[in-house]
C-alpha cells in the first residue's frame, strides 16, 4: 500500500511525505521526507530499498494511478513474474484511488492529528506575516536546509510508535495486533505469509537499471559552507531551525 501526501496542500506546495504500509499488518515500511512527488525513481527506490531490506517483495502491491508509481509496478510484476501461481505477474499490481488505499488512509489520519496540522499551522503562520516568502527561491532552499531534517526525524518517531503500538481489531475484520510483531509473525494470527522470496540477483539488476542520483544543488551546498565557516549548529528543534533560517538567509 504506497502513498504520497503534500506537508501543505496549497499552490506553494514544497514538500511531500511519500509512505509505504503493510496491508496486513499495517506497519509502516517507509515513511519519507522528499522534494518531490512525481519523480518515479525516488518512490521505487524506497520500494527497492524494502525488498533488498527483507529479502521478499509481497505478492502484490497497491498505489494511485499517478505516473510516480509506475516503477514500482513494474519491479513489482517482474519480481513476480516466474512466481508458480498462474498469472501471478499480471495480478502482482494493482491501481485505485488514494482514497481507497484505507490502510495508508489510516495512518495519514493518524499523522495529521498528531502533528501534522501543527507543521501546516506552523509554516501557515510564517507566510502569513510575511516573513517567510515561499516564492524568493533562497527563503525556499533555506526552509528545505533547516527543516527537513527536523521534520524527517518526527517522522521516524511517528513511525515508531506506529510500529510497536497495539491496534484493535475492527469491525471489518482487520486482525489487532501490534504492527512490527504481525508483519514478522503473520503464522501468530492464523494469517498465511503473503511474501515472495526475490533473488538478490533480481534486486541487483533492479538497482543498476534505476539508480536515480539527485541533482547538485547550489543552495544546499553553499548553506553547508556557511554553517562550516561561521561555526553554526545543525538545529534540533522547530526554533532552532527557524533561528538558523534568518541567520542564513540574512547571510545569503
Amino acid at each position: 500500500m504506497l502513498a504520497h501526501r503534500w506537508l501543505r496542500q496549497v499552490e506553494t506546495i514544497w514538500i511531500s511525505i511519500h509512505a509505504g504500509v503493510d496491508g496486513y499488518s499495517r506497519k509502516v515500511l517507509w515513511v519519507e521526507l522528499e522534494r518531490s512527488n512525481n519523480l518515479p525513481e525516488i518512490t521505487a527506490r524506497y520500494y527497492l530499498e524494502c525488498v533488498k531490506e527483507h529479502g521478499f517483495c509481497p505478492l502484490q502491491t497497491r498505489t494511485d494511478c499517478g505516473t510516480e508509481n509506475g516503477i514500482i509496478a513494474a519491479m513489482q510484476c517482474y519480481f513476480r513474474s516466474e512466481d508458480s501461481a498462474p498469472h501471478s505477474g499480471e495480478s502482482a499490481h494493482i491501481y485505485g484511488t488514494s482514497t481507497g488505499n484505507q490502510r495508508v488512509e489510516n495512518w495519514w489520519s493518524h499523522y495529521w492529528k498528531s502533528s501534522s496540522s501543527w507543521w501546516i499551522q506552523f509554516f501557515k503562520d510564517l507566510l502569513d506575516s510575511g516573513r517567510v516568502d515561499i516564492a524568493n527561491e533562497t527563503h525556499k532552499e533555506c526552509l528545505w536546509f533547516c527543516f527537513h531534517g527536523i521534520l524527517q526525524q518526527e517522522l521516524d518517531k511517528m513511525k515508531l510508535y506506529w510500529n510497536t503500538h497495539h491496534i484493535r481489531p475492527s469491525r471489518h475484520d482487520t486482525v489487532g495486533g501490534v504492527p512490527d510483531v504481525l508483519f514478522q509473525l503473520p503464522e501468530e494470527s492464523v494469517a498465511f505469509d503473503c511474501s515472495v522470496p526475490v533473488s538478490r540477483d533480481k534486486i541487483l539488476e533492479m538497482e543498476s537499471k534505476c539508480a536515480y542520483e539527485e541533482e547538485e544543488n547550489v543552495f544546499q551546498e553553499y548553506f553547508h559552507y556557511v554553517m562550516e565557516e561561521e561555526g553554526l549548529h545543525y538545529p534540533s528543534n522547530h526554533e532552532e531551525a527557524l533561528r538558523l533560517f534568518f541567520q542564513l538567509v540574512n547571510v545569503a
